[in-house]
């Protein structure tokens, strides 16, 4: 099964010493080969008949699991955010794990790679936020998003500059694959969010295309794979495909990089079938650890209440206990401003789950607050992590 799609085809530049081409770092001979992308918002795309029964399937599936397990896992959207962002940095070699993320962002330093993941939770949050309307100026903000506190002088601007795939001191001469020139970068930009806004075809295969298209553009110095990967579930989330849970797609295709690598290549040569493929093995395998990670949550909250059924019903003990869902780390403060109660019964309530071993007391912030941890969900977001990037398949 292969697809006919307009292949890149190339144009042969010269490294400038203005471009970092001095002799140092390369060659004698400072020619390369730059990506000319063709352009794909009127191209005709004749589907295979076994790619398209595979975009339906992940349409089949994704709607049943939404409509299964959609109200429990909502609370779990800022979680399963972090999950996503964190597993696509770990493409691009940056790790950090969920649990540091969450301290994090509650006061606790944690070092430059968890920066860069939080950077990565905000690309992916500004796109599903941004997901109605996808136009290079939403791109742009999604990329300020992503860089804006670790990258500032670079966030939201297309590169001026080439970049290249491989061989990083030998530059574009020596490299695998050079992305288009700077110069081409918005018209090609244009033509990708045309492409975005078609109706004409399946959104899944839609939206592995662009990501396809979008990575051989490669718009920016830095941060293309987690944008990329972001703007699918921009997609995925502005046509419905996805309506209550972000699946952690990048989980999946951590697991299988140089495949991914390969289906990238395959797409440049102008066949979109195997990014289509290993999206939908990624997604299989999300949808499969996300079911589990449903059934952790309802055995875990089943238990939560058998032990707080001795509360009163009108006892804040229950609405600070459903909102650990969304905030397994918290301080009193946070916690009264989210649930919308005094902050005495906050506290009061935080010792009774303290004394239950619902809540871990751990340091405190920087500015001397207590805050307590959910263990039980903190194990629950692990073991759907370990889950989620082992090997995986359709059935």
């Amino acid at each position: 099964m292969s697809s006919t799609w307009p292949p890149v085809t190339y144009e042969q530049l010269v490294w400038l010493i203005e471009e970092g081409g001095d002799a140092s770092r390369s060659s004698d001979d400072r020619t390369y080969n730059s990506a000319l992308i063709p352009p794909i918002a009127d191209e005709i795309m004749l589907i295979p008949s076994e790619c398209a029964l595979v975009s339906e399937d992940v349409r089949t599936a994704i709607a049943a699991f939404d409509l299964r397990v959609g109200d429990t896992l909502a609370p779990l959207e800022a979680l399963l955010v972090r999950i996503e962002a964190s597993a696509s940095s770990k493409i691009e070699n940056v790790a950090a794990p969920v649990p540091d993320l969450l301290l994090a962002e509650v006061g606790d330093e944690r070092g430059r790679s968890v920066a860069d993941v939080i950077g990565n939770v905000d690309a992916t949050t500004a796109a599903i936020v941004l997901s109605d309307e996808i136009t290079p100026e939403t791109i742009l903000d999604i990329h300020r998003a992503l860089l804006q506190d670790t990258h500032p002088v670079l966030a939201g601007r297309w590169r001026t500059d080439p970049v290249w795939i491989g061989s990083f001191s030998g530059g574009p001469p020596k490299a695998t694959f050079v992305p288009p020139a700077a110069r081409r970068v918005p018209d090609a930009m244009e033509d990708l969010c045309e492409f975005i806004g078609r109706t004409d075809m399946p959104v899944f295969i839609q939206a592995m295309v662009m990501h396809a298209q979008f990575e051989t553009i490669h718009p920016f110095p830095d941060g293309n794979g987690r944008v990329g990967r972001a703007l699918i579930h921009a997609m995925l989330r502005r046509d419905g495909l996805t309506k209550a849970a972000t699946l952690p797609l990048s989980a999946g295709i951590v697991s299988q990089k140089h495949r991914y690598i390969d289906a990238l290549t395959e797409y440049r040569h102008g066949d979109f079938v195997p990014i289509v493929e290993l999206g939908a093995d990624a997604t299989f395998a999300a949808l499969r650890s996300a079911t589990e990670l449903f059934g952790d949550v309802q055995r875990m909250l089943a238990r939560w209440e058998l032990t707080l059924s001795e509360f009163r019903s009108d006892s804040a003990v229950h609405p600070v206990s459903q909102a650990l869902l969304a905030h397994p780390v918290v301080d009193a403060r946070s916690m009264a401003e989210s649930v919308g109660i005094g902050l005495s019964a906050v506290t009061d309530a935080i010792k009774r789950l303290e004394e239950r071993r619902i809540l871990d007391p751990i340091d405190p912030t920087a500015d001397g607050r207590p805050r307590w941890v959910v263990n039980d969900i903190i194990k629950v977001l692990n073991d759907f992590t370990s889950r989620s990037i082992n090997p995986f398949g359709r059935h």
